[in-house]
This record gives C-alpha cells, structure tokens and sequence, in this order.
C-alpha cells in the first residue's frame, strides 16, 4: 500500500464522487494482517505529510461503513496506528478533539472506535493524547446542564455517563500501549487520577462499576509489563482495592446477575501483584470476602433453573465457571505474593470454615478450592524438596473426613487434594504404588453404598500413614477432632476411622506427641456425646496405649481429682481391653509404690504438705479401681493380688487423716476463686474404695457382704480404728487364702517406716498374721516375732497395742511354739504392762497373757507368775470395765497355773483380795460381775476353809442364781465362828470401799459391814474402831446416790 496507489485511488474517487465505495466483508485473520502491515510500511516509508494525508482519507472512509462492522473497525485501528507514525501534533491533536467531540457516545462501536484510535496513537504520542483527553475532560465538567434536561435522569445516565464511561476506558488502554519506558511517571498523576475522578463525578451504575473494574485490571497489566514494575510503588493500589471488594459485597449471594463479581476478582488478583505488598491481615480480608460471595452462591443447576431462556442458562453457567476461575487465580497470585507457609495455612483457615459448612454445595466449592489452593503451593512454595511438609497432619485431618461426604464431586475433591498433599510431601521420595491406589480410590468412592465408601476411605487412610509425619500428630488428631463435630454423620465417622487408623499404624512413632494427643481427646470429649463417635475416642486411647502404655497413663494421670465421667471413660476403656488391663495395673501399682522410697528423703519444707494426699499415688489408685471395674475377667486382678493389695492397703494408710490435693488447672476447667481451693472427697475413702472394687474381682461376694456386715471399711477409714480394720481385713483373706509371702514380704519393710500409718498398718497386720500357720510354715514366725518385740518400743501407741496382740495371737497361729518361746513372751507382756499407762495398750497386753497363759495350760511359768499376780491385781478396781474385767479373768486363769511353788503365795493373794471378789459380784458392769463370779469361784480353794468352800460353791456355781447378799452372810456367819481371825483384814479391805466411785460397791460395803457387825460379837472385836465406822457411815448417809444413803441408814440403824 504506497503513496502512488492512495494517488490513483484517490483520482478515481474523484472521477466517481457521487459514488461511494462497496466495502468488502473482511475476516478477523484479514484485518490483523492489514494492520501489522500497514504499520511495517508506514515505519519502513516514514513520510510525515504522507501519512497525515492518510489519517485525512481514513478518517473520511469511515462515514461509507456500517457501525458495528469489522471493516470499520479495521479503519479506527488504522487510523490510530497512521497517527501513532504521523509526526504532526497539530495534525494529530485536530483528529482526535475530532473524534472526541463528533462520536456518538451512545454507541458502542463508536465508543470503541474513538478508544481504539487515541490508544494507539499514545504509542507514540503519549503526552500529547493525556493532554488532550484531560482538556476534553475538563470542557466536559464545566459544560452545566440547566433547565429541564438537567432534571433529566435519562441524561446522566445516558450520553454524559457513556461519554465518562468512554474517557476512563480510553485511560487504561492508553496505560496499555505507552511506552513502557514513559508509562510509569504519568499512571497516577495523568492517569490514574483521572480514571477516579470521572468515576467518582459520574452516576455510579453498573456500566461505570465494570469500566472501574477494566481500568484496574488494564492499569495494573500495563505496570506490570514495565520493566520496572517491582521497584514501583502505585499509591492507588489501596484505594482501588477498595472499590473493587465493594463492588464484590453489593453483589447478591442468592444469584449471579452480573460480571462484577468474576470481574472485580480478577482485578484484585491484578492489584495484588503492585506494590507496595499488602500485609498478611489485608489479604486475608480480600480472600475472605471473596469467599464469602462465591461459596454461599446456591448450587448451580438452581440458579439456571431460573434462567427464562436458553441463553440466560448459558449466561448463567457462563458467569459461574467465570468466578470460580476468577478465585481460583485469584488465590494463586496471592500465594505467590506471600509465598510462606504461614500464609498458605491461613489461606487453609479461611477454607476451614466452609468446610465444615451444613450446605452440601458450600462444603463442594470449599473443597475444589482446596485443590487450587494445594497444586498453587505445589507449583509456588514447595517447589523445592524439603524433608517434610509442614502442614501434612493438619491437612489430613482436615480433608480426610470429607471423604464420605454425600456429594461425589466433593468425595473426588478430597481425592485431589490427599494426593496432591502426597505429592507434595513425596518430593524428596518415591511414591511408589501410592498414586495409582489414590486413583483406583478415586473411583471407588463414587460408589453411593455408605459401606463400601467407608472402606474405601480406610484403604487411603492407610495409603497416607505410610507417609504419615509422626510429628504432625497433635495437628492431626485437632483437625480430625474437629471432623468428628461434622454436621455430616458419614463425614463424622470417617474422622473416627481415619483417628484409629492412623494411630494404628503410625503410633509407634508418636511417644513425644502422646500427652498432647490425649489433651486434644480429653478436650473435645465433653463435646462429643454421640455413642459411636464417642467409641473412637476411647479405641483411640486404647490404640495409643499399646504403642505407649507407660505415657498414656502419665498424661492420664495428671487429670485432676476427682476424676471426670471422660477421665473416668478414658481409664475404663483400657480395662475393657483384655491385652492392656494387666499392663496398666502394672505400670499403676509403680506409680503407686515410688513416693515410698522417697520417704526417707522428706524434708521440713515437704512436712507442711503431709495433711494433703500425694496427687499422683492417689490418682492411681482411683484408675485402678476403674480399670478393675470394667475388667471382664477376674483372671487379671487374681493373678496381680499381692501386688494390688500391697500398693492399695498402702494408700490406704497413707491417706488416714489426709486431704484432697489442691487441683490442678487444666486446658479446659479453670477455678474462677481466690486462692487455691482442696478438691472435694476423701483420699482414704477412695483408696478403699479400689481395695473393695480389688476383692470383688478377686474374691467370692460372699466375702464382700462379710466384710460389709463387720463395718470394715468403715474401721479402716477411722485413724482411731483403723488397725481393728486392718485386722478384720487380714482376718478374712486369711480365711480366702489370699494372704501369700509376697504380700508378707512386702510388707514388712513398712514396720520400720518413719510414716506413723504406716507402721501402724503393717503391725496390724503382722498382730492379725500370727494367727495363721503360715508363719511357721515359711519359717518367719521368729523375725516376726522379734519385729513385734522391736515395736513395743514404738512411739505411737497404737503400734505398740497391735505389737502386743500379735505376740498374743502367737497361741492362734503356733500352738506349738508357745512352750518355746514361753520366756520370751511372758516377760515381753509383763514388762510391757509393768511400763505402759494406755489403758488400750494394758487390755491388750491382759488379752495376749490370757491367751498364752491358757495355752500353757498350767504349766510352770517361773518367776512370771508372781510379777503377774501383783501387776492384775492393781486393775481390780479400775474404772474401765473392760480392763476390770479381764484383770478377774486374768486372776482366774492364774488361779489354774498356781502349782506347787506358788500355790501359797497365791493363796495369799487371794485372801488379800476376796473381799474385792466379793464386791464385784455386784459391779455396775454386767461383764465384770460375771467375770467376777468366775474368777471367785476359781479362787476359793485358795481361802483354806474347806467347810465353806461348799457354801461358796453352791453360790458361785452357774446352776443357781447368785444372791450377793445371802453370800456374804454366809461368809461372815462361817468365819465369826471358824475363823474369827481373819474378820479384822476382811472388816478392813470392806470399809475401804466405802470410798468407792461406783454407788453399787459403796452401798455393797455399807451392807457388808452391817453384815459383819450383825454376825461378830463387838466384845471381841477390839480391833474395832467403832466410832470411825459411824463416822464413816454418817458420811454415806449424805452420799449422791438414795440407794447408798438407804444403805447408810439402815446398817446404824441396826447397830
């Protein structure tokens, strides 16, 4: 195309001037190639009036066009691409006020004319078409419109809007085709600015919002073709950001009615590429928002449902495939702005949310934008090799769950994501087998049949544990956990599969992760009440326990007391697991048993605490008594008897007068008070209450109802009866045969304990133990005995009384040994009486010889007898029933071992006391009364009066009812005429008693001695003193009790 041709064409225009040219319809291909190549000639030939004459003649060709037309098209291209090579600003600047001024802005193809032409004209031209677009611009804003067409709205949204509508694209274009090198000083300032302004001055409708939306997208695509886009900092950036997620929240959510919403998305993706960067808070703003009007869009096939024609349906899948392509780049351009793994979490954060949306379609949308979002990072952040990918765990547990979504697309979705996750945690390694599984999987769960989706999602479960990160776990088990909270049952149980099998087959590697594990259960437990969620809790429990029993139990007990009905559930689960039921007791009865080697080591600062139960021992032995709760077999708790036993009677005694420890705070409970407040409960209590739950399992019920009706738990609850417990305790597993060496072993390092329960306990047990023969058997009669010896000396009185009763229960356990340790156990309880003021202690010691003495069945007991006699004899009068008592029996048995050597002695003893023997019979104490009577009858033969001892017999046998009084008239009658003598001792030993603490000895001696006067002649009696007997009985007549006064009375009557 060359001058001369233009020429000749121009000479036959003018031959024919009344005709006009018939275009020819030219293809797209054809135009591009007119085009380039008119702009290559115009280059190559450089002839500036020539291609101002050629500016002229296209401009003038254009009338003889129909509008729209690719022809006229073809003409504004050209006349633009003439004037960008045209050196004439006059020329050039007359042609585009031209254009500016005569286009018919109400025309699209116009519109895009007059843009076309100033474009490509600022190739070259740049200042001279932003000077010329800002003159028209500002003619524009001063042009004011009165009268009635200013009230037009029809105007302003008409040619006036068009016209800025029109100058604002004409800006962006021009920022499109400067020149690279100029673009950069004049896009805000020349530019930029003037795009807002007319925006901002002109009628904000729909068309002028898209147009803003174009200006965004070209400006920031011409910015970033410079070479220098990155050292450029466009202050707009923020402000244009602003506009266009407005735009993107006026946009409905129930429908797509317009492009704005795709539109504006991909202008942002644009933006964000400028700088200056936007911060971590700022971009998740825009991709929140962008979900937020993308994902609750109803499903698509609703929308198109309310399309009226075909070509609405299109639009409207068109408009849909549209935003999910605009977000989807959208989320790449900002990873690839922000290319951390931080961000590329939060991104996730943001996505977590839809995912666990109730709408099926958002969960969907959620989904496949997990799989841009995945392949992005694959391609952007990790497109390196790295050891492992950071966010693996929490990722699977996030998707894995979806898996069994209800929607197919969405169940392929998670298929995408997993391996692309695989992959992108594979890099440093061979995947193997694992994508082609991935991809038969991906098949399988299109299957509509709830089973075999449930299958096929264990089998990619155990795909992924293969590469499974064990130092992801606790982000696993929290994002799984949050699964399980699914809206969705089948997505809820999935997360409970994939919990299990991942901890199945990857725990072994999670020791360092269990205590946060078990957190993360323990935490969502409250909130997880369904029965089949709730079971994968627990299996879950019970799955880690096997890999790691031992940090299982420690992150378990350190739940504070008491236990919680989940903490309470956690330790039941792994008693209901026949495998791990003995292995936790075990690793319990340890726990247990390690403050007692540290016992020696406590200091002063430790002895503040001791009021209070050591928190960890006393939480194990409350999960063992759920543990042995929920064992199905007994088998278990009989085979680790001796050691439960040991460890559970130790907390037993440890915890007497104990009080709950301070709680601990946990993740979930805060105490809300001031100051540290105990914990409700008694350690005690519980501890016996996982020996009874122990016994339950291990014994008969029979035994139980046994120890129940003998208040046994209660006694050894009691700090003041707690050995009674102990004893009654031992007495019944004697008869179970469940005491065994083990136990007797373990227990006799506790004799020699600083802890005052415990040496109390273990000689209670060793008192109640010398009872069975199994001392004897396994040969440690003797070093018990010399134990129980050691602790006569104890400190605590109520060692020393227990230390008493076993040397006692010796004739129970070894009859046969009493002879030979005869000695030893006479003078060991003679001395003990002779050198202890606790009436507990006396009795006992009173018990033991009792027993020994009648063992020995009159046997010769040496020296031991007289020190004995002496020793009962001071209790005759005690206050104490029970020690009145058995200080007759005692004299009684006595009266039976009193042989040949000390049978005088004896007697002796008995005619010193046989006036007390005859006051008792009428003690206050029915017990003693009756003891009395016994031991009197027993004594007589010792009185030497052969002629009464058969009044006597006939008064103190059981075949007759006793009458006191009758007795002691006989006596008196008996010895005023036999043995006148011995009246004066038995006169004086019966007036003592008139001083008696009980009214019924007082008021028995008052009448005694009357008795005594009345039989004996007073003449005879010249030891007598009879006005200090009436002194006496004026005294009694003013005693506290009627019936002594009565007494009183009646003996100074009759003298």
């Amino acid at each position: 195309m060359t001058p001369e041709y233009w020429n000749g064409y121009n000479r036959e225009q003018g031959r024919e001037k009344t005709l006009k040219p018939q275009p020819k319809i030219l293809s797209i291909n054809q135009l591009l190639f007119y085009t380039q190549f008119l702009r290559t000639s115009l280059e190559q030939i450089n002839d500036n009036a020539w291609s101002s004459q050629l500016s002229s003649e296209l401009s003038q060709q254009m009338a003889g066009y129909a509008s729209p037309s690719k022809e006229k098209c073809f003409l504004y291209k050209a006349l633009g691409i003439c004037l960008a090579v045209c050196q004439d600003p006059v020329h050039i600047k007359s042609q585009i006020q031209k254009f500016l001024k005569t286009t018919d802005y109400m025309e699209a193809p116009d519109r895009l004319g007059v843009i076309s032409i100033l474009s490509f004209s600022a190739e070259s031209h740049l200042d001279l078409i932003l000077n010329t677009l800002q003159e028209f611009g500002a003619a524009m804003d001063k042009l004011t419109i009165s009268g009635f067409i200013g009230h037009l709205k029809d105007y302003h949204h008409g040619k006036r809007a068009k016209t800025r509508s029109t100058l604002m694209l004409t800006y962006s274009k021009v920022a499109m085709h400067a020149p690279k090198e100029q673009l950069l000083s004049r896009v805000e300032a020349d530019i930029t600015e003037n795009i807002l302004h007319h925006y901002r001055t002109g009628c904000q409708d729909m068309d002028l919002k898209s147009t803003l939306i174009q200006n965004a997208t070209e400006i920031s695509c011409a910015v970033l073709k410079t070479g220098d886009s990155q050292a450029f900092e466009f202050s707009y950036k923020l402000e244009l950001l602003d506009y266009m997620m407005d735009f993107i929240k006026k946009e409905p959510l129930d429908s797509l009615v317009s492009p704005v919403r795709y539109e504006a998305m991909f202008a942002i993706g644009q933006l964000c590429k400028l700088k200056p960067s936007l911060t971590l808070e700022e971009n998740r703003e825009i991709l929140d928002l962008c979900f937020k009007s993308v994902f609750p869009l109803p499903p698509l096939e609703k929308m198109k449902e309310e399309g009226k024609k075909l070509e609405d349906t299109l639009h409207i899948e068109l408009m849909y495939e549209c935003s999910l392509e605009a977000l989807s780049e959208l989320m790449k351009i900002l990873l690839e702005e922000e290319p951390t793994p931080d961000w590329f979490q939060e991104m996730f954060h943001l996505l977590e949310t839809w995912l666990s949306s109730e709408k099926e379609w958002e969960r969907g949308r959620a989904l496949q934008a997990s799989v841009w979002l995945l392949t992005a990072y694959q391609e952007i952040v990790n497109s390196t090799p790295q050891e492992t990918f950071d966010h693996f765990g929490y990722l699977i547990g996030l998707l894995a769950p979806y898996t069994c979504a209800s929607i197919t697309s969405s169940r392929q979705w998670v298929v995408d994501c997993i391996n692309c996750i695989l992959n992108i945690q594979g890099q440093c390694r061979n995947l193997g087998s694992a994508e082609e599984e991935l991809r038969c999987l991906r098949e399988a769960l299109t299957t509509p049949d709830p089973e075999a989706l449930f299958q096929a999602s264990c089998k990619m479960a155990k795909v992924v544990s293969k590469y499974f990160p064990s130092d992801q776990a606790t982000d696993f088990i929290e994002a799984i956990l949050d699964g399980m909270l699914s809206a969705s049952p089948s997505c809820a149980t999935a997360a409970g599969l994939w919990m299990k099998i991942i901890l199945k087959e990857c725990g072994g590697a999670m020791l360092d992760e269990v205590s946060d594990i078990l957190s993360r259960i323990y935490i969502y437990m409250p909130t997880i009440k369904q029965g089949s969620l709730r079971q994968f809790l627990v299996e879950s429990v019970s799955i880690l326990a096997h890999h790691h029993l031992e940090a299982v139990i420690f992150s378990l007990l350190i739940k504070h007391l008491p236990m919680d009905s989940d903490t309470t559930e956690l330790w039941r689960s792994l008693g209901t697991d026949p495998l791990l039921a003995p292995q936790v007791l075990k690793v319990l009865i340890e726990k247990i048993k390690t403050p007692t080697s540290q016992e020696g080591r406590m200091t002063s600062e430790t002895k503040t605490d001791l009021h209070l139960a050591a928190a960890v021992p006393l939480t194990a032995t409350c999960a063992i008594f759920e543990v042995v709760s929920a064992l199905q077999l007994s088998k278990t708790v009989q085979e680790l008897f001796p050691e439960l036993f040991t460890v559970l009677l130790q907390q037993i005694s440890q915890t007497l007068r104990q009080k709950m420890p301070l709680p601990r705070m946990s993740s979930r409970r805060r105490l809300f008070r001031k100051g540290q407040q105990l914990c409700e409960g008694n350690p005690c209590r519980l501890s016996i209450e996982a020996l009874e739950a122990v016994l339950f399992k291990a014994v008969n019920e029979k035994l139980i109802r046994t120890l129940w009706k003998q208040r046994t738990w209660m006694l050894l609850e009691n700090p003041q009866t707690h050995h009674e417990g102990v004893c009654l305790l031992v007495s019944v597993l004697q008869r179970s045969g469940l005491i065994t060496v083990e136990i007797i072993q373990s227990l006799l390092p506790w004799v020699n304990s600083p802890s005052e329960n415990q040496r109390g306990t273990s000689t209670a047990f060793f008192a109640q133990l010398m009872t069975d023969p199994i001392l004897r058997e396994k040969k440690l009669l003797k070093s018990v005995l010399h134990i129980l010896e050691e602790r006569l000396e104890d400190n605590y009185w109520i060692v020393r009384r227990m230390a008493v009763r076993g040397l006692g229960n010796v004739v129970y356990g070894a009859p046969e040994k009493v002879k030979k340790y005869k000695k030893f156990l006479l003078e060991t309880l003679i001395r003990t009486l002779e050198e202890t003021f606790s009436f507990e202690i006396i009795i006992e010691c009173m018990k033991a010889l009792a027993k020994v003495l009648k063992e020995l069945k009159g046997k010769d007991i040496g020296s031991s007898f007289r020190d004995l006699t002496i020793q009962i004899r001071k209790y005759f009068d005690n206050k104490d029933n029970t020690l009145r008592a058995l200080a007759f029996v005692l004299f009684g048995i006595l009266a039976g071992s009193a042989k040949r050597k000390w049978k005088d002695y004896f007697a002796k003893q008995v005619r010193q006391s046989w006036v007390t023997l005859l006051l008792h019979l009428q003690d206050p104490s029915p017990e003693v009364s009756m003891e009395c009577r016994a031991t009197f009858h027993l004594c007589a033969p010792f009185l030497g009066l052969k002629r009464l001892q058969t009044i006597l017999n006939e008064h103190l046998s059981w075949r007759t009812e006793l009458n006191p009084e009758e007795l002691q008239m006989d006596i008196c009658r008996h010895l005023a005429k036999e043995k006148a003598e011995l009246l004066e001792n038995f006169y004086k030993s019966t007036i003592r008693y008139f001083r008696s603490s009980w009214e019924e000895i007082r008021a028995a001696a008052a009448k005694l001695a009357g008795i005594i006067l009345e039989h004996t002649d007073t003449k005879n009696m010249k030891w007598l003193d009879m006005e200090h007997l009436l002194t006496s009985l004026q005294v009694l007549q003013n005693d506290p009790s009627p019936i002594v006064q009565l007494v009183a009375t009646q003996v100074l009557r009759d003298i």
